[in-house]
């Protein structure tokens, strides 16, 4: 998953707990809010990496990674 991609999926992740707020469920929630919170973190390190290290193989590799 890509850095825009994690990105995205930390947004549908947040109001995906909303909604589990909403219905009474808060440990679902918290762990959907927990999901978010790590993609923001690979979003965050891959933007970081490709502007602190453009030419960077490696982490080009690892960002870009195919599932």
């Amino acid at each position: 998953m890509t850095g825009p991609e994690n990105y995205s999926e930390a947004e549908r992740l947040l109001g995906a707990a909303d909604e589990y707020d909403a219905a009474g469920d808060p440990q679902a929630a918290a762990a959907r809010r927990t999901e978010a919170l790590t993609r923001a973190v690979l979003a965050l390190t891959a933007s970081h990496a490709t502007s602190a290290h453009p030419d960077s193989t490696s982490w080009d590799r690892a960002i870009n990674a195919q599932e």
